[in-house]
């Protein structure tokens, strides 16, 4: 029998980078379905048509809004209400929402543009709870669903309320994938006895930042500064850094942050590059958007500390 080749297999064979490749993502759309997930569930499906009409549109809306729709499922559904939830992932505000809907034909009735900028008047829905996305999706690539299912059931078994399976978030590649919400941090590559150490994490307030592709609040440029500096100065706290600018010009990219536990202010400098791979003969995932070695290097890093006469540079 020949033995099948998985794209994520091959990629960690080859040490293809991923910190820093995170998508960039304000808006989320998760709802429970379900029914088959086709290899582009949230465009094909089964919803009433209006429902899947807007669904499609919050999915094809990502170049301009940076909006994810996502399909998340346990197993198979109850005749109750339909689960629901919007996060939202900007730089100045994180947030969960979590609705219970009558029925699908109430997603288009969701108010979108209110929970984006924070409406008071929806508060009620906030919910307290994180909520923990694993991607399973099969019919978009063997990979997740090989690579996908014992995260996703060993999250459960540790957080059983707060995980789901969830369809296609992105860099099959790199599985299995999951997403903390509302903190808007992927993981990547995740194995088995990695998952308490990265939910402990995110409950903490902090990142694990040996599997952290990303957190979806900033550009990729900026997710690999971030990855760099934390890496650099041991700081894994959520808010011991703000991010204040970014600039590029060309292939060079110049971040700033500002530390919250010493005020110092740092200045990254990187270099972004793209090495094409060399085809994988017998892989059984579609290789298309895969053969791109894309990375991040750090060219200089300046430390301005409060009150000192000069730079520390490194």
């Amino acid at each position: 029998m020949v033995e099948r080749i998985f794209c994520a297999q091959v990629s960690e064979e080859r040490q293809v980078p991923f910190h820093g490749l995170a998508p960039l993502a304000r808006l989320w759309v998760l709802v429970e379905y379900t029914g088959v997930w086709e290899r582009s569930a949230v465009l094909s499906n089964a919803l009433p048509e209006p429902a899947r009409r807007w669904l499609a549109d919050v999915a094809l809306s990502y170049e301009t809004r940076q909006s994810m729709a996502v399909f998340i499922r346990r197993g198979p559904r109850s005749s109750g209400p339909v689960r629901c939830f919007v996060a939202i992932t900007q730089p100045e505000r994180q947030a969960l929402y979590a609705f219970q809907l009558a029925g699908y034909e109430e997603l288009p009735q969701l108010p979108l543009a209110a929970l984006e900028r924070g409406v008071p008047d929806y508060d009620r829905y906030l919910s307290r709870e994180p909520l923990y996305i694993v991607c399973t999706h099969g019919k978009h690539d063997q990979c997740c669903a090989k690579f996908g299912m014992p995260i996703y059931r060993e999250a459960a078994r540790l957080a059983r309320e707060q995980v789901w399976q969830c369809s296609h978030i992105g860099g099959d590649q790199f599985a299995a994938n999951l997403v903390c919400l509302p903190h808007g941090i992927y993981y990547s590559r995740v194995k088995v006895p990695e998952v308490a150490a990265i939910l402990e994490a995110d409950r903490q307030g902090k990142l694990y930042l040996e599997k952290c592709r990303g957190r979806v609040l900033y550009p990729q440029p900026v997710q690999a500064a971030e990855q760099f500096l934390r890496e650099r100065t041991g700081l894994r706290e959520l808010e011991a850094l703000i991010f204040l600018e970014a600039r590029q010009e060309g292939a060079c990219h110049q971040v700033l942050f500002l530390s919250r536990i010493d005020g110092s202010l740092h200045n990254l400098q990187l270099v972004e590059q793209s090495e094409p791979l060399a085809p994988v003969e017998g892989c059984c995932c579609n290789l298309a958007g895969k053969l791109q070695r894309q990375s991040y290097r750090l060219l200089e890093h300046r430390v301005y500390v409060p009150q000192a006469s000069q730079a520390a540079v490194s």
